[in-house]
């Protein structure tokens, strides 16, 4: 099996208390299977504080929806306890994620992360994947879905090779990536409202989104019959570095679920809304990571925004 990984993946590290947020406030946290059977026999005070706060195979929240294990250092105490192999599966491989494509593996990391943003941001260049062998078993297709893959995995190699044209400008690219072009900056919807109405369709995943919609409201509000402008905050590079990693994280997924309009133009639905609205969301990292949790960390919300951008 070939395993491909984006030019950043292996400079990640958790930067933990060094981190302005945490991945271990604001989400329901599973255990798996064989983490909760070693819980149950973890011995001592540690052990009690362990079975006490598991429940239904997740975590039981504290106020703020806070990891019970989440010491006032932002420090998790399962790792200082037990040790980096004690955490369960999700804590342990967030933010990472993992597709595969019948013989083709391909490992990310998720944008809900400052420090992911941060690499993505600060590549040199475009962006690039690196591809080797690995050991994982690939999955059986069909002569059938082997055709079909193979189609779709070449659409998304010439949306690669458009962003990563050193010859071409930053809108030749993007007319030749997404048929995008300046004549509808809101694309692929028709106006900066309608950018705010799909994101407030969106169920909320708390209070610093709601802050954050609120904010692009008001100044949407306040404009009035002016033009909203680009916020300049991002430059070229990127901007096709962000465009070209929701394409990987997203496009090859209409293989299973269809809909390969609209995640095409969920790059585009994206990169409008933070460069549009980057002081709004709190920052150029903030915002990416903010619409990333927001949107990508929900499967309604993804359902919902691909479904209506599938259809324009």
């Amino acid at each position: 099996m070939i395993l491909r990984k984006p030019d950043f993946y292996d400079k990640f590290k958790c930067t933990a208390s060094h981190c302005s947020d945490t991945c271990c406030v604001g989400w329901e946290i599973d255990i798996d299977k064989t983490s909760q059977d070693s819980y149950s026999k973890v011995k001592g005070p540690f052990g009690d504080k362990l079975r006490t706060n598991i429940e239904d195979g997740h975590f039981r929240l504290l106020p703020h929806n806070r990891c019970p294990f989440l010491d006032q250092n932002n420090l998790c105490e399962i790792y200082k306890n037990l040790g980096e192999n004690s955490l369960c599966d999700i804590c342990r491989e967030h933010p990472r994620f993992v597709e595969v494509y019948g013989d083709i593996m391909e490992r990310g990391l998720g944008l809900c992360c400052e420090e992911v943003t941060r690499l993505l941001l600060e590549g040199d260049g475009q962006l690039a994947f690196t591809s080797e062998e690995c050991d994982e078993p690939e999955d059986e297709l069909s002569e059938d879905d082997i055709e079909i893959q193979n189609e779709v995995l070449y659409e998304r190699e010439q949306m690669f090779k458009a962003l990563a044209d050193g010859t071409a400008s930053f809108k030749e690219k993007l007319y030749t990536a997404f048929g995008y072009n300046n004549e509808k900056p809101f694309a692929p919807l028709g106006s900066v409202c309608e950018l705010y109405e799909l994101l407030a369709k969106t169920v909320s995943f708390g209070p610093t989104w709601d802050r954050a919609l609120a904010r692009i409201k008001t100044r949407i509000e306040s404009a009035g019959s002016a033009p909203i402008e680009d916020q300049g905050y991002f430059t070229e590079t990127e901007s096709s570095r962000l465009l070209a990693y929701l394409v990987y994280r997203h496009f090859a997924k209409c293989l299973f679920e269809g809909r390969a309009d609209g995640k095409r133009n969920f790059a585009v639905f994206f990169w409008n809304v933070a460069r549009f609205f980057t002081r709004e969301l709190g920052g150029k990292i903030n915002a990416i990571k903010i619409l990333s949790r927001q949107l990508e960390y929900c499967e309604e919300n993804m359902e919902l925004i691909e479904k209506m951008l599938d259809d324009v």
